[in-house]
């Protein structure tokens, strides 16, 4: 079996991934200013997950987000969590459903995972509301 060439413009990935992104994360992420001298590697990064592998249509792109929701819980990856919690958010799913989904990688992730994960859920959603003008009570 002969492998199939695959061609990418990297220019439209990267225009594929900005306009997503910005929709995803409320906004354009920064890249760190420390990351700067490396920026090109980022760009690569970001044109290849998000201008590509979220657009591919066998997986819903609201399933891609709450499978990374689930995975940034579990390897504790706390800083990445809020930005892909707000495109859970985007993407339709309820506060009570990525509360849920936290509570359920407890057993999977451990204690420390979730705990953490339940306090940044917590802010996230605090800070999402404010953006979006949601009252709380």
């Amino acid at each position: 079996m002969q492998a199939q060439q695959m061609s990418f413009d990297f220019k439209d990935l990267s225009e594929k991934s900005h306009e997503w992104r910005t929709w995803y994360y409320d906004g354009e992420p920064k890249l760190n200013p420390v990351a700067e001298p490396v920026k090109d590697a980022f760009e690569l990064i970001n044109a290849t997950l998000f201008g590509h592998i979220y657009q591919r249509p066998a997986l819903e792109g609201r399933i891609r987000s709450i499978c990374t929701v689930a995975a940034l819980v579990v390897l504790n990856r706390q800083e990445q969590l809020p930005g892909h919690i707000t495109g859970a958010l985007n993407y339709g799913w309820t506060k009570e459903q990525i509360v849920e989904l936290i509570t359920q990688l407890l057993f999977y992730g451990g204690y420390p995972c979730a705990g953490s994960s339940l306090a940044t859920a917590a802010k996230t959603f605090a800070e999402y509301d404010k953006r979006h003008g949601v009252r709380t009570s």
